[in-house]
């Protein structure tokens, strides 16, 4: 590619609940105080008011009145005088002295709250007015960067995804309309939100006060109960220890879109701003298994969660994570899963678990600012909707969320300077190139010093490149200045390596790091890249059946993570043997970063991976809001209140961006419950 309620016990829902016909005033400065002014009557009653800058509602119901008597009319005629006036009676407020009432289908507002005002009974006839509670933005310092949430054709600064940043006026209203959605419900402290990822950081300013505690007790993947709790917010299953903390960033990130803290005056909010996250390890620096998924779920279904937000994938079918999520369906959860990254259509194209089909599951695309699907989005053009894999679209370039400190080094930008050469071979040394290669441009560190091997490989009619000296060793090394104690370091960086090969690595490349400076090809580790161990030649990068070796991937430094030592130095050396041999390698497309956790730092992400959290977010708002409802009618929620989207329109199952107001303005809340009002 971040209280368990019992069926039979007293729920207590904490909740925001619209307010009809209360003493509480709207404080929207566009809208009327008709407990103070005239009423001023319109032209019709579809006219309406925005009340939350999101959803319009009605100022007054469309068929009723409440008229107010003069003291003394005694209460017992209250209800015998608004029928003499030619109403049906809804209603008789004996304290307040007044009634609500039905007029007929013949007579407009305007005209029965004149006709009532004649009686001279009356003090006074109006239209039953209505009020709600009022979600404005929150006070957090960055909402205004939340696009996904209210998208106000802002530009987000320093963008890591270009395309549609801003959006253009269009644009306004593109989002998952999530402050309409806040006018139902901002609570959901009853959800437990479980964060498949590589972590938490719960020690984050805007995260610490909405983690699951388990420190009182917990169980493991079986069920059986863990000595001594889980007193760090869920369990690691990618080290196997009870501290799930998160060490590169990703899994923070997407905790943070779903559950970061509302209205603290900092950072961002989550969809669902009081949501309890359980952090569940499952990724560890540098991937996953299909075992640790699959714990990871069970331990999550076990300790009580109700959304599980998986926002990772791999190309391969697993049967245990596909029972996994079964056993989630029997408890009642929803998951919800990344399409992935690779703009694959999976019609043909695998990813997993997306492509699963339980019922209970649902898998999310990327969608940019001006919605349309993110370049980098996985899709599904199956003919048949109902056949595809992929579910719906959110929000998911540009995402501010909670971060670290990430500590980084691209040398694309820099052309490759400080590097240090040494090692035999003549004049032919490394240096930097930019050299063409079909309509892209690969800049990098080049032996011999020029083009000649890209050419060899990419350009027609493939010139034989310089020659290279016998028994050459070239080497090149730079080291970069980290964070101490960095938890993820990683290199990314394409590697062309050709020369003498087939069978044997005759001519190779090798790659090395080390946590000091200095050269590290004596007391460094060398790197791996996948595919490449061959015989005695493991981790050496070399031509196989006259094809030159050519690979681009992200390394995980190990040596140079965790240390106290703020050096790192990453090397490479090209070796030919003693028969004349044309070829040579080229180093491109390096970039080095360093990550540390950090308890009050934000940053952006791209990714099916910020689409999934934007839509476990509203999961957790809808199952807050009615606990009764059950996995498949939560689903269900989301597709009848979802926004039909062009752009995923023939590859999405539904066709439909998530639109938090619209999927829960219609829930029926649970009766009998213990309401407290936010």
């Amino acid at each position: 590619m971040k209280t368990i309620l019992s069926h039979n016990s007293k729920l207590k829902i904490l909740s925001l609940f619209v307010l009809v016909g209360s003493t509480v005033l709207v404080s929207d400065p566009i809208q009327r105080n008709f407990l103070s002014e005239p009423f001023q009557f319109q032209s019709t009653l579809s006219n309406t008011v925005t009340k939350s800058g999101r959803s319009n509602k009605p100022d007054f119901a469309p068929d009723e009145i409440v008229i107010k008597f003069k003291p003394h009319i005694s209460n017992d005629e209250l209800f015998s005088r608004s029928r003499s006036l030619g109403f049906n009676v809804e209603n008789v407020s004996k304290r307040a002295h007044f009634t609500t009432v039905k007029i007929a289908s013949t007579e407009t507002i305007e005209e029965a709250v004149v006709r009532a005002k004649r009686d001279p009974a009356v003090e006074y006839a109006e239209p039953k007015y209505y009020y709600y509670a009022q979600a404005a933005a929150p006070n957090d310092t960055d909402f205004g960067k939340l696009w996904g949430l209210n998208n106000t054709n802002q530009t987000i600064t320093s963008p890591s995804y270009t395309t549609n940043n801003p959006p253009g006026a269009a644009a306004v209203g593109k989002d998952m309309n999530v402050l309409g959605a806040w006018d139902v419900t901002t609570s959901c402290s009853s959800i437990i939100v479980a964060v498949l990822d590589t972590g938490i950081n719960y020690n984050h300013e805007d995260l610490a006060d909405n983690m699951w505690d388990g420190s009182a007790s917990c169980l493991d993947k079986n069920g059986a109960t863990i000595g001594g709790g889980c007193p760090n917010h869920g369990w690691d299953f990618a080290s196997g220890d009870n501290d799930p903390k998160d060490e590169e960033g990703h899994g923070s990130h997407v905790a943070g879109t779903i559950g970061a803290v509302g209205n603290n005056n900092k950072g961002i909010s989550g969809v669902c701003q009081t949501a309890k996250l359980m952090s569940v390890r499952v990724l560890g620096v540098g991937g996953g298994s299909n075992a640790s998924v699959a714990d990871g779920i069970y331990f999550a279904v076990r300790n009580g969660a109700k959304v599980i937000n998986m926002s990772l994938g791999g190309t391969q079918y697993s049967q245990l994570i596909y029972d996994a999520v079964e056993y989630a369906k029997t408890n009642d959860v929803v998951v919800v899963v990344a399409a992935g990254n690779e703009n694959t259509d999976l019609k043909t194209g695998n990813s997993y678990p997306c492509k699963n089909n339980n019922t209970n599951q649902i898998c999310i695309a990327a969608l940019d600012q001006n919605y349309q699907r993110a370049t980098f989005s996985n899709y599904d053009t199956t003919t048949t909707a109902a056949n595809r894999t992929v579910d719906f679209g959110a929000p998911g370039t540009n995402i501010h969320s909670i971060f670290g400190s990430e500590t980084t080094f691209d040398e694309g930008t820099s052309n490759y300077t400080g590097w240090t050469t040494e090692g035999s071979g003549g004049s032919v040394t490394w240096a930097y190139q930019s050299c063409t290669v079909g309509s892209a441009t690969l800049k990098g560190l080049a032996l011999p010093n020029d083009c000649s091997v890209i050419a060899w490989n990419f350009t027609p009619p493939y010139p034989t490149p310089t020659s290279v000296a016998v028994g050459l060793d070239r080497k090149v090394y730079k080291t970069f200045t980290i964070p101490a104690n960095s938890t993820k370091v990683s290199v990314f960086h394409t590697i062309i390596s050709d020369g003498e090969g087939y069978t044997n690595c005759f001519d190779y490349t090798e790659a090395y790091s080390k946590n000091a400076t200095g050269s590290p090809f004596s007391s460094g580790t060398l790197m791996t890249m996948a595919d490449y161990n061959r015989n005695a030649y493991t981790n050496k990068f070399c031509r196989l059946n006259d094809v030159s070796f050519i690979g681009s991937e992200e390394v995980i430094l190990n040596t140079c993570m965790n240390s106290a030592n703020t050096n790192c130095t990453v090397g490479y050396r090209f070796v030919s043997d003693f028969s004349t041999q044309n070829g040579g390698a080229i180093v491109g497309d390096f970039h080095l970063s360093a990550w540390i956790a950090s308890n009050n730092s934000y940053g952006l992400y791209n990714g099916t991976s910020m689409a999934t959290p934007n839509t476990a977010g509203v999961v957790a708002l809808i199952r807050a809001y009615n606990p009764l409802l059950n996995n498949i009618e939560v689903i269900q929620k989301l597709i009848d209140g979802g926004t039909a989207t062009a752009s995923i329109s023939a590859n999405t199952k539904y066709g439909k961006s998530i639109n938090a107001n619209a999927s829960a303005k219609h829930l029926n809340q649970v009766t009998g419950v213990t309401a407290t009002l936010q």
